[in-house]
């Protein structure tokens, strides 16, 4: 990206932030390689958003920027990339959305699942001996903090959370791969967390509902069924995929998408 347009992100960028502010149709610019590739940029959006707002927000991005070299060798600021990028987020998994709900039930039911094998985790180490390494320690910290936050309404909290989650699960995929562990070990032990961190990045953007109250009752539930799994059986693949199977027995019968809404918390 040129420099030119590095320092014209910062108002294209404030401008797709919020609702946008008004703006006019495209004039200066139009038809430019500068013009193609904000239209490039907007192809991330939802085809229904950009038949509404399309003329106007690429008016607001080319407003300032009628220089001929820029026009014709510019791109979008990494400001107005990164707004974008996020208001697509927001727009396709809105409030009031289908893709948005069930993208917040895979996070949540995905951080539930990783409660129920810290729960048997836990428990096996006491009942048949040994203990996680730091990094377990770290992973199980990161994602009890990230469940806990994400239903308490502390979405900032659980968001770090599970970059954390994400980062360490990343960094065990590497050292797995080099380490020479078949596929199917690295699906089965990673492959759920990465979902789960791309779902909460995802669902529980700012202008997202807060999750319903009742998954506290939820988690109290898949604890206790990831102990008594744990008392029964020493850990093992087979015990990994029973925590993921208590998991969807307990959203089932729980049916957390009828749950009321709470009043939204401080983030």
């Amino acid at each position: 990206m040129s420099g030119d347009s590095a320092g014209a992100g910062t108002a294209g960028g404030d401008a797709v932030d919020g609702d946008l502010v008004d703006g006019g149709a495209v004039d200066g610019g139009a038809g430019s390689n500068l013009e193609r590739r904000y239209r490039a940029l907007l192809g991330v959006l939802p085809a229904w958003y950009r038949r509404e707002r399309e003329e106007e927000m690429v008016g607001i991005f080319l407003a300032g920027r009628g220089d001929d070299l820029d026009l014709e060798h510019g791109w979008p600021g990494w400001g107005e990339a990164w707004a974008t990028w996020a208001l697509a987020v927001r727009v396709r998994f809105a409030a009031d959305r289908r893709a948005g709900d069930v993208m917040r039930l895979i996070a949540l039911a995905g951080l539930l699942g990783h409660v129920v094998v810290v729960a048997q985790g836990w428990t096996a180490a006491a009942r048949w001996g040994g203990e996680a390494g730091p990094e377990g320690l770290l992973v199980d910290a990161a994602a009890l903090l990230a469940f806990g936050a994400l239903v308490a309404g502390r979405r900032v909290v659980a968001r770090v959370a599970v970059g954390v989650l994400g980062a360490l699960g990343v960094a065990g995929l590497l050292v797995s791969v080099a380490g020479g562990f078949p596929s199917w070990w690295l699906l089965l032990w990673q492959g759920p967390l990465l979902v789960t961190v791309a779902a909460v990045l995802s669902g529980f953007h700012r202008e997202a509902p807060p999750a319903p109250r009742r998954w506290w009752a939820m988690a109290l539930v898949g604890v206790a069924a990831g102990v008594v799994t744990a008392l029964l059986v020493p850990l093992s693949a087979a015990t990994m995929l029973g925590a993921w199977a208590v998991t969807a027995v307990v959203v089932a019968a729980f049916r957390p998408w009828t749950a009321p809404v709470p009043e939204p918390a401080s983030r």
